[in-house]
């Protein structure tokens, strides 16, 4: 006969097979050799919960607590066995001697509310947690209890209550709270609820409160009153000025430019004694808005990218508007005043740098711009910011069309580097390629994805780059080599920002190399750099040509894109979007397409 912990074992596994009765026979056996056997005590209560046996249920657990009386659960319990009886009044009486008895213990109310709780008792909770309240002169007591039950079953208005109970005791717990409430401002049926609920709450002076509200204001996009909001919270210390300056950063982040510039600029201009910290990241800050300003608008917003993301086909240079000019030199001003006025500080490289991006992606003066990124080098910055730096040099060079410096800066940088794959050998890799020197470059490039892992941060450029040179160059008939060659010129072409003379090579290959097998790729370059140079008809052409290629959902894409944000013909580019989705459902394209329509129809309604 099995004995003590092989006893239990027997047990537990007759009850796996399905065999409860034999299963139950042994707990019973157990029980009767030694009452206290805790283990087999809650095996059996269960088998006779589940089996619907309540009355021995109860009768087993009031045996229980007779000799454990010290078992508080077990109490509980037994009220949830008498309850699932249908004796609702005799449950409510255990129920309530416990409290009585054990009242003085927080930890018992919360058992309690998870037992009610589960049992859909909502209204015997909340007198209960009123109770325990009052007793225990604890306010907030199982107030996230309480908020997460409500918010579970959207009763959202009581919910809000108690989360706003606990936050006001817990404000290091604001990040769960908020998340919560702004969960529910998802549904804009929520909106008047949540904003009654949280002004209401404001004549307490609570700053959390604020902070609650503004962020709901965030989220709903009204951005001036969440301006308005932390305005109310106060400007006096540095907590403020770290809030206002998060404040105005996620308003650029939202392109909301000028209520971000008015925010910086009320930081700026208080008569107060504020850290150089403060004041250097409230200058690059407003720098940063007034450049990001000077971005392209939506038509740099395209569906269709070429090579997305991949470093070999990157541009920066970046065109502006002729009424972004002010915002320009609004830019340089801010990026000096901060040299001027912090002039040993850690801002110092950021500011060089910052100057040194708008005149190389902007304004392309490109001795400027090396002087700026030296400056910057000069100015002892963070390890990141040097090799942001340092890759920018050769940047300069390469721009410039003088690739031999290019190729000599980024040599001793990768020689200086001990990272197998050091964005400096990517830019080695690059200078090959754009040199024209083929065979060069896929010598190393084979060398190079050898050694590589595919989680590499530069695994998918690398094989990208690999599958063109093997496609039209390795692999290719001599003619598919010269048409790589020359298509090689192009990308050194946008390298340099000579953008029409890249388009005219393009159109030379495309109209003298109707047969290689680089056609493709070449005829979406110049689709998509036609779009930049605003050559609208010649783009849509080719757009439609390449329906005919494997870059016929690029073509159909590209030709909704110019309806919408060329023709502002928005009906003509839902056909062409709903022919891609139709056409080529599991195009990589077909979700951005989607969530582009959903944008669409949104606009239309409002």
């Amino acid at each position: 006969m099995p004995q003590g912990r092989d006893l239990i074992q027997n047990a537990l596994l007759m009850e796996r097979r399905g065999d409860i009765e034999r299963a139950r026979t042994f707990y019973e056996d157990m029980l009767r050799e030694n009452p206290g056997n805790r283990q087999a005590y809650q095996r059996l209560k269960e088998i006779l919960k589940r089996t619907g046996e309540l009355d021995s249920a109860a009768q087993l657990v009031e045996v229980w607590i007779a000799l454990n009386p010290n078992d508080l659960q077990a109490y509980i319990e037994l009220g949830e066995i008498v309850f699932l009886k249908k004796d609702k009044i005799r449950a409510a009486k255990i129920w309530h001697d416990f409290e009585i008895t054990y009242g003085t213990n927080k930890s018992i109310y919360r058992m309690l509310v998870h037992t009610f709780s589960r049992l859909g008792l909502t209204e015997e909770m909340e007198r209960l947690v009123k109770r325990g309240r009052n007793k225990l002169g604890q306010k907030d007591m199982l107030a996230l209890d309480l908020a997460n039950y409500y918010y579970s079953r959207q009763t959202y208005d009581r919910a809000i209550d108690e989360y706003l109970i606990y936050i006001i005791e817990h404000p290091q717990q604001e990040k769960l709270v908020t998340d919560r409430v702004l969960l529910m401002s998802d549904d804009p049926e929520n909106h008047l609820l949540i904003e009654k609920k949280l002004v209401s709450s404001l004549e307490n002076n609570h700053v959390i409160i604020n902070k609650l509200l503004a962020g709901y204001y965030f989220k709903t996009s009204r951005y001036n009153e969440a301006l308005n909001t932390h305005r109310s919270m106060g400007l006096d210390n540095n907590s403020d000025f770290n809030r206002w300056l998060l404040l105005a950063g996620n308003l650029r982040k939202e392109s909301q430019y000028d209520l971000s510039i008015k925010a910086y600029q009320e930081l700026l201009d208080l008569e107060l004694e504020i850290h150089p910290k403060i004041i250097g990241e409230a200058l690059l800050g407003l720098g940063k808005t007034y450049e990001d300003q000077l971005l392209p608008n939506i038509r740099n917003n395209l569906l269709v990218v070429f090579y997305p993301d991949n470093l070999f086909f990157k541009n920066e240079f970046l065109q502006i508007s002729s009424r972004s000019r002010e915002s320009l030199e609004k830019t340089f001003e801010l990026y000096k005043r901060v040299l001027q006025e912090l002039p040993a500080s850690s801002f110092s490289p950021k500011a060089h740098f910052r100057l040194g991006e708008i005149q190389f992606k902007i304004t392309r003066d490109f001795d400027g711009a090396r002087a700026s990124y030296l400056s910057a080098l000069a100015s002892r910055p963070d390890n990141n910011l040097r090799q942001n730096i340092l890759l920018r040099i050769g940047d300069t060079f390469i721009a410039e069309g003088n690739l031999i410096a290019a190729r000599n800066h980024f040599k001793v940088q990768h020689r200086n580097n001990n990272n197998s794959i050091s964005p400096f050998t990517m830019k080695e890799i690059h200078l090959t390629f754009l040199t024209g020197t083929i065979d060069t470059a896929k010598t190393v490039l084979d060398s190079v994805i050898v050694n590589s892992l595919p989680n590499d941060k530069y695994f998918n450029d690398l094989m990208e780059l690999q599958d063109i040179i093997a496609q039209h160059y390795t692999f290719g008939s001599e003619t598919d080599k010269e048409a790589l060659l020359q298509y090689s010129i192009t990308e050194r072409f946008l390298q340099q920002y000579k953008l029409v003379e890249a388009a005219e090579m393009l159109a030379f290959i495309r109209e003298n190399y109707p047969d290689v097998s680089i056609l493709p790729t070449v005829m979406l370059r110049e689709c998509l750099l036609r779009l930049l140079l605003e050559d609208v008809s010649i783009s849509l052409n080719i757009a439609k040509l390449l329906e005919k290629t494997i870059f016929a959902p690029q073509g159909i894409t590209i030709q909704g894109e110019i309806n919408e944000q060329f023709f502002g013909d928005i009906d003509e580019a839902m056909k062409f979007y709903n022919n891609l989705l139709e056409s080529y459902p599991m195009s990589m394209l077909a979700e951005p397409v989607r969530m582009r329509m959903r944008q669409l129809k949104n606009t239309e309604e409002s």
